[in-house]
């Protein structure tokens, strides 16, 4: 439920013995407010049953404790529930990051909150690391807890890990040793993307799309780590991708036909090449045409060239990556697009600098390059301990891993003073044994400040990487909505009629007039607007009170009765509080929609419906947040 929100709790009380019970009904409630009385004592009698109804509102975010007894004179029992309550407005982020690496240092940071902010729903996190490899773990945190799990995310979920992990594994510190279900993470997503993989042998970014050459590299060149770090994998998952991976190569085209972008053929190439090698004409075609490619493709040419050990070519290679860097005496990176499909390309420059910097840790280790490549992936973060999405943030963790392995970060000797509005809240020297810990210091709810000035005192040699996260939400009674000519998306309800028709069962929609009742079917149907793009995911919160319907009947509510009930979609859950739909490519205009039943009776608030870019959580759109009154059906 959210924020002064008021619902109807019902509760059923069983009497299973052999005589009529008086029976004492209650309900304790700490952190919301009964609007009735939470006793009642009434006569049930045996086996027969007695229904109570508790009307409850909630004035602040938070857990509330429910605690039901139905007390006897000789038989009693209670249940204790928790209920969460969301606040009302919309989640928003402020970040800073930074990285230095002066004798002598003093930097101040400001993450500050609106006006509007909801004072019990704010988070301060603020971490301080000595070397990349303790920025890094907040980065894994976030890959490991991500909700979803398409084939790109189930292997950035485990993969980078498993690289971090084998990187450090010589040195002791907390934060390694406690990732010690790491090997259950590895069989689940191996797992996962077993299931994932196509009759064909490749891998599409779904369980029942078209294979995608650039998955199918992901996967291939991912297993083949998983298996190098020394995790058993089914060799014959990994032979029928590979195969799969040549015989795109040798088609050109995808499955739908469309030509495979030269970006996309270097990775393809780099992943045969990193799997057990592959037929030298697919890494001479590619090496011909280099000087058509971006610096994503031109890294991924690189590293294929150094995994056959062609060493003169990966240095020509890597002097052109040096040669065309941007940047100044702090920062350098590239900046890179991928042609996809005809009409789009992708900017891919996170990914692109990480790609580089693997390949010059790795062919050029000397590279001066190196360390103001790292400092611009770190300070890149947007999300303040994550980059913009799970494939960027998988990626920035693969070239950083490998830029530590060749680095002397790991050898800093200073001391750290972190200031927070002039608190001192932390006091530390920094030393090679504490060179691959996170500093983090938290602060939530009323003790988050408006205003946040955070002060970095550093003094002595080595590298510092700070970063500031701020996530509040809005105070919004209620929210507008929001959209641009990239993206909208408008939210409408509709009541459904499911009726027979001969044999079978028909739908049909009606405008929601009138009252609403436990029991009634609604339609929840949303429209969205906007440029083509790829990897659209739309999150809908449901009411709380209502249940999101899979079918009626033998009537399947879902793309497969048709293009009237919803158009095609990639993959869609129904979550507890939310409906997520996830779209590969978005033409500009769709329609979805989906089922849900009335259940619990009460005033409820319903959170704004929000679409956005997977891979560019920028480009964004909600909905107006609503309102729904249901009444209980007597």
């Amino acid at each position: 439920m959210y924020k002064r929100q008021q619902v109807t709790l019902s509760g059923i009380v069983h009497n299973y013995l052999n005589a009529d019970k008086s029976t004492q009904i209650s309900l304790e409630v700490d952190g919301a407010q009964l609007q009735n009385s939470g006793k009642q004592t009434v006569t049930i009698a045996k086996q027969g049953e007695h229904r109570i109804d508790w009307q409850i509102s909630a004035p602040n975010v938070g857990e509330i404790k429910l605690l039901a007894k139905a007390l006897t004179d000789t038989e009693s029992d209670a249940v204790e529930l928790p209920l969460t309550v969301m606040p009302r407005g919309l989640h928003q982020v402020k970040n800073e990051a930074a990285a230095f690496s002066d004798d002598a240092a003093e930097k101040t940071f400001s993450v500050n909150l609106p006006q509007n902010a909801d004072a019990r729903a704010r988070n301060l996190r603020i971490e301080v690391a000595p070397s990349v490899a303790g920025s890094l773990f907040g980065a894994l945190d976030y890959l490991t807890t991500y909700p979803y799990g398409c084939t790109e995310q189930t292997m950035s979920s485990f993969l980078p890990n498993v690289i971090v992990t084998q990187a450090l594994k010589d040195i002791k510190t907390s934060s390694i040793s406690s990732s010690n279900d790491l090997g259950k993470k590895v069989k689940k997503g191996l797992d996962r993307l077993y299931a994932y993989q196509h009759n064909d042998g490749g891998w599409g970014w779904w369980k029942d799309d078209q294979s995608d050459p650039f998955m199918t590299a992901y996967v291939v060149s991912g297993l083949q780590l998983a298996k190098q770090s020394d995790y058993q994998i089914d060799e014959n998952r990994l032979s029928s991708g590979r195969e799969k991976l040549k015989q795109m190569l040798d088609a050109g085209t995808t499955e739908s036909g469309t030509q495979i972008d030269l970006e996309t053929r270097a990775f393809m190439v780099y992943a045969l090449e990193a799997s057990g090698g592959g037929d030298s004409r697919y890494l001479e075609k590619v090496f011909a045409e280099r000087g058509n490619l971006q610096p994503y493709g031109r890294a991924l040419l690189a590293l294929a060239l150094k995994q056959r050990k062609d060493e003169k070519r990966a240095r020509e290679v890597a002097a052109e990556i040096e040669r065309t860097a941007k940047g100044d005496d702090y920062s350098a990176n590239w900046e890179s697009s991928r042609k996809a499909m005809l009409d789009f390309a992708e900017q891919n420059d996170t990914e692109a600098t990480a790609l580089s910097l693997k390949a010059l840790a790795r062919i050029k280790p000397d590279s001066p390059l190196l360390p103001r490549v790292a400092r611009w992936l770190v300070s890149s973060r947007r999300n303040s301990f994550y980059w913009e999405s799970t494939k960027d943030t998988a990626f920035a963790i693969f070239g950083l891993t490998d830029y530590l392995k060749v680095s002397h970060e790991l050898s800093p000797d200073y001391d750290l003073e972190v200031y927070l509005n002039g608190e001192n809240v932390l006091t530390q020297h920094v030393s090679a044994a504490t060179a691959s810990q996170t500093f983090t210091i938290k602060r939530n709810a009323a003790d988050v400040a408006a205003t946040n000035e955070i002060r970095i005192v550093k003094r002595g040699r080595g590298m510092t990487y700070f970063s500031a996260s701020l996530d509040y939400y809005t105070g919004e009674e209620d929210v507008p909505a929001r959209g641009s000519s990239d993206l909208n998306i408008t939210r409408e309800y509709l009541r459904l009629r499911v009726v027979e028709d001969g044999y079978k069962l028909k739908w049909a929609t009606e405008p929601l007039r009138g009252e609403i009742h436990s029991g009634d079917l609604l339609v929840v149907r949303m429209r969205l607007n906007g440029a083509k793009a790829r990897h659209l995911m739309i999150e809908d919160p449901i009411p709380a009170g209502a249940e999101q319907v899979e079918s009626v009947g033998n009537l399947n509510l879902d793309y497969s009765s048709g293009s009237d009930w919803s158009d095609w979609y990639s993959s869609r859950e129904f979550r507890d509080n939310r409906t997520v739909f996830f779209l590969d490519y978005f033409d500009g205009s769709t329609t979805l929609q989906y089922a849900m039943r009335v259940q619990v009776p009460g005033e409820f608030r319903i959170a704004p419906a929000r679409a956005e870019l997977m891979y560019r959580p920028t480009t964004q759109s909600n909905t107006a947040s609503g309102r729904m009154s249901f009444l209980d059906r007597k």
